[in-house]
């Protein structure tokens, strides 16, 4: 989702560096992901956000591989006038990226103009290469007109080569020329474009407007809103946001806003002064008015009570 504020840092670089780090929250993830900005996480599944990342730098390009664990949902920023090509090796189930419903073999291409709300309801592991726009040369307006579209990874043609990548540099230890395997990525990704049409996932009708309901709520959560509201609003009938939400997200709309308002609660809660404010009138703040089913549901998400 676009953000007025939004002045990502330019990509930087060490060339050779290596980093395999394992996370289990959202702060040691921001810590972890080099060049890359995680903004407003809300946490969607019991057990908290938990993985592994590896951070591989070549000469004008970054690789990351990572696996996450657990529903998550926050906007992603990448580095200031760089391009970025990620292929999903695995989707245990629900993911969106942007406007994008991606799947196990997907490739999808983006840029650093806006960050990009990335959500899942599982594990997903995935491996994204970032590049100065400024190295790629005569490429650059082939692999422009693929961004917000994706391809697929035909044979992991894309994924393998990202991973003998990764063997090359770390594991033998052979420094060879880190723009030769640049060039060896790239020339894969140009080969892949040249025997596809690059494509944007069909949604239904339902799917679109409830990605536009997804970006209404995320930009104002002091916002109020029903079930009801939100369908009569984008003239839609109930059931089919039921099994929009369902099909894209794989909670029903009524968990979804839930699960984001209790996020809020325990941010306040976090932040607060015990002496100022109290569990109560915080949860009332965010819509929750029966405070014995409030609790529990807070439980169940954080794992402590409120």
């Amino acid at each position: 989702m676009k953000n007025k504020t939004y002045d990502p840092e330019p990509l930087s670089l060490a060339e050779g560096y290596y980093a395999d780090q394992y996370y289990d929250s959202y702060e040691m993830l921001a810590q972890s992901t080099q060049n890359w900005k995680q903004l407003c996480p809300y946490q969607l599944q019991a057990g908290g956000i938990s993985g592994r990342q590896q951070v591989l730098h070549l000469h004008s390009m970054q690789i990351v591989f990572a696996e996450r664990k657990g529903g998550t949902m926050h906007n992603a920023g990448s580095a200031k006038k760089s391009l970025s090509i990620s292929v999903v090796e695995s989707c245990a189930d629900k993911a969106c990226f942007g406007r994008i419903k991606i799947q196990t073999g997907d490739i999808l291409f983006f840029d650093d103009t806006h960050p990009h709300n990335f959500i899942t309801n599982g594990t997903v592991k995935f491996a994204v290469i970032t590049i100065k726009k400024s190295h790629l040369g005569s490429r650059l307006p082939e692999l422009t007109k693929a961004i917000d579209h994706c391809i697929k990874d035909t044979d992991t043609r894309f994924s393998t080569i990202l991973y003998k990548t990764l063997e090359r540099f770390t594991e033998l230890k052979n420094m060879q020329d880190y723009q030769e395997a640049e060039n060896e990525i790239l020339t894969v990704i140009t080969e892949l474009l040249s025997q596809q049409i690059p494509f944007i996932p069909k949604l239904t009708a339902g799917e679109r407007i409830v990605l536009d309901i997804r970006n209404q709520i995320f930009e104002h959560m002091d916002g109020r809103f029903s079930i009801a509201s939100l369908a009569e609003q984008h003239q839609i009938s109930e059931q089919t946001l039921q099994n929009s939400f369902k099909s894209l997200f794989g909670f029903t709309p009524k968990r979804f806003l839930r699960l984001l308002k209790l996020n809020l609660v325990h941010n306040e809660l976090m932040e607060s002064n015990p002496n100022e404010s109290s569990v109560s009138k915080v949860a009332l703040k965010w819509g929750f008015s029966h405070m014995g089913r409030f609790s529990s549901y807070y439980t169940e998400l954080f794992g402590e009570n409120p």
